[in-house]
C-alpha cells in the first residue's frame, strides 16, 4: 500500500466546558448505554465511590484534560505511567471512550440491517454478537494503544464468540494492568461456553512484531479454522498520536495489508477526535485502505469508493464525523459538575472497514447493507434562519451515488437525526445552485 503523507500539524482539541450545573441533555436520535460490565469495572477501578479518592482524581483529571486538549505536544509515553495519573485517566476519560465504542457498535448494527428500527431509550439496542456468531466462532481483538481498554471491553461485551483472544497493546504497564482488570469484569459476565485469552504487551506500536501473536499457542485459537475466524483491529484515538511515528503507522498498514494477502476476515474500528484535521487524516486512511481492497461498512454507503466528502470537486469542504447521546451514571455527572468538564455529546470521526475477505462475505451476511444507503453527514441550516430556531433545515446525506442535500419530512429542528445515523425515508433532494453544487460534489 502506498504511504500516507503527513497532512497536518497537531492541533488542540477544544474542551467542552459548561459553567455551573451540567445539564443532562442528549442529542436527537436516542441515547446509548455503556455496557454494564464496563460500567462496573469503571466504578471499581476509578475509586469513584470513595469520596476522598474521587476528589483527588477529579483534580488530576482536570490537569490531564488541559494536556490532552490544549497541549498535546506535551503528551509523552511517561505521562500515564504513574498509578495516580492512570486512575485519574480512567476516572475522566474511560466512560466517554466506552460510550463512543458503544455508539459505533449500534451504528454498525443499523448499517448492516440487524437493528434498523432501534428505539431510543431501550438499552444499547445492539447485539452484534448474535449476528457475527452465525458466521464466526473465533475472534482475535487487537487493541492498539489500548489505554484503559475501553474500546476492547465494549466490543467484547457486545461480541462474545465461542473463543476470544484479546491483545492489549500500550506503552504504559500501569494502564495495561488496569485494562486487563476491566476485561476480567467482562469475562465474569460471559457464559461458561465462551473461552477468553488475554495478553498485555508493553511496547510502542512501531516496535511490535505482529507475527508473535500468530505464533502464540493461545492466540492460534483464532487461526485453527480460518473460515470461522475474525480479527478485530481497534484504533481508538490512536492514529493521530502516530502522526510523527512513521514506523508505527507503517507497521499497522503492513499488518492490515497482510489480512489481504493471507485472505483473513478482519474488521478495523477507527475513531478520531471530531476536528477537521484529525477527521481528514482518518478519512485519508479510509481511502487508502479502500484503494487496497477494503470496504467501508460504516458510515459509508459508498463502500470501497473514494470518500465524496474528502474528494469533493473543489477540494476538501467538510469532514465526516458521528454524534450521539449517552446516558451517564450519577457518579459521572457529579464528576462533571465538580470539574466543569462535560461530555454532553459523543462526537467522533468513526469508521468501520472490512478486509477484502470479509467484504466478499458481506452480501450474504448483510444483504441490506447496500439498500440502507443514506447516512446523515451534515445538517446545513436554512439560509436566514435563526441558529437553533430554524423552521426548516436540510440534511447532507452520503449515498452510494455521492452527496445529496435533501429536506426531511419533519422539518422541526428537534426531530433532527444526528450525524452518522442511517436515514430510511427523506423528501425529494434539494438541488444546490451555483458554486455550491461544484464545491460539494453533489450528484446530478
Amino acid at each position: 500500500m502506498t504511504k500516507i503523507k503527513k497532512p497536518f500539524k497537531k492541533q488542540p482539541v477544544k474542551a467542552d466546558k459548561r459553567p455551573g450545573k451540567v445539564t443532562r441533555r442528549t442529542v436527537g436520535g436516542g441515547s446509548i448505554d455503556v455496557p454494564a460490565p464496563v460500567l462496573r469495572a469503571w466504578q471499581e477501578l476509578s475509586g469513584i465511590k470513595d469520596p476522598a479518592k474521587a476528589t483527588v482524581n477529579a483534580a488530576k483529571f482536570r490537569q490531564l484534560w488541559k494536556v490532552f486538549t490544549s497541549g498535546r505536544e506535551r503528551i509523552s509515553p511517561e505521562l500515564l505511567q504513574d498509578q495516580g495519573a492512570a486512575e485519574a485517566y480512567i476516572t475522566g476519560f474511560h466512560l466517554p471512550n466506552a460510550a463512543r465504542a458503544a455508539l459505533l457498535c449500534r451504528r454498525i448494527a443499523q448499517r448492516v440491517g440487524i437493528a434498523p428500527g432501534t428505539k431510543p431509550g431501550v438499552g444499547s439496542g445492539v447485539r452484534l454478537g448474535d449476528w457475527l456468531g452465525k458466521y464466526f466462532t473465533h475472534q482475535r481483538i487487537f487493541d492498539l494503544g489500548c489505554g484503559s481498554g475501553a474500546w476492547s471491553q465494549v466490543w467484547l461485551s457486545e461480541v462474545r464468540l465461542k473463543r476470544n483472544a484479546v491483545h492489549l497493546i500500550d506503552v504504559s504497564p500501569t494502564l495495561l494492568e488496569m485494562a486487563a482488570k476491566g476485561i476480567a469484569y467482562v469475562r465474569a459476565s460471559m457464559g461458561r461456553e465462551a473461552s477468553l485469552y488475554v495478553e498485555t504487551v508493553a511496547k510502542e506500536i512501531g516496535k511490535i512484531d505482529f507475527t508473535q501473536f500468530d505464533a502464540s499457542k493461545d492466540s492460534q485459537q483464532g487461526t485453527e479454522a480460518s473460515d470461522k475466524s475474525l480479527d478485530v483491529y481497534i484504533l481508538g484515538y490512536v492514529w493521530n498520536e502516530l502522526i510523527d511515528d512513521r514506523a508505527g503507522r507503517n507497521r499497522i498498514l503492513a499488518r492490515l495489508d497482510s489480512c489481504r494477502t493471507a485472505k483473513r476476515s478482519a474488521l478495523l474500528l477507527l475513531a478520531e477526535p471530531a476536528t477537521d484535521e484529525f477527521a481528514w487524516d482518518a478519512m485519508a486512511l479510509r481511502d487508502e485502505l479502500c484503494a487496497a481492497g477494503w470496504v467501508a461498512i460504516y458510515p459509508c454507503p459508498t463502500g470501497a469508493q473514494a470518500c465524496p466528502m474528502l474528494n469533493a470537486r473543489g477540494g476538501v469542504r467538510d469532514w465526516c464525523f458521528s454524534e450521539g447521546g449517552w446516558r451517564k451514571p450519577e457518579e459521572y455527572m457529579k464528576l462533571e459538575e465538580d470539574t466543569g468538564i462535560a461530555h454532553n455529546k459523543i462526537n467522533a470521526a468513526m469508521f468501520a472497514l472490512a478486509s477484502p475477505e470479509l467484504a466478499r462475505q458481506l452480501p450474504k451476511m448483510a444483504p441490506s447493507l447496500s439498500e440502507q444507503s443514506q447516512v446523515v453527514v451534515g445538517k446545513p441550516s436554512v439560509p436566514g434562519g435563526r441558529p437553533g430556531f430554524e423552521k426548516g433545515f436540510s440534511y447532507l446525506l452520503c449515498t452510494a451515488q455521492g452527496l445529496v442535500k435533501t429536506a426531511p419530512k419533519r422539518i422541526e429542528i428537534k426531530f433532527a437525526k444526528p450525524r452518522g445515523s442511517t436515514v430510511s425515508s427523506v423528501a425529494a433532494p434539494v438541488q444546490p445552485k451555483g458554486p455550491e453544487r461544484k464545491s460539494r460534489g453533489f450528484v446530478e
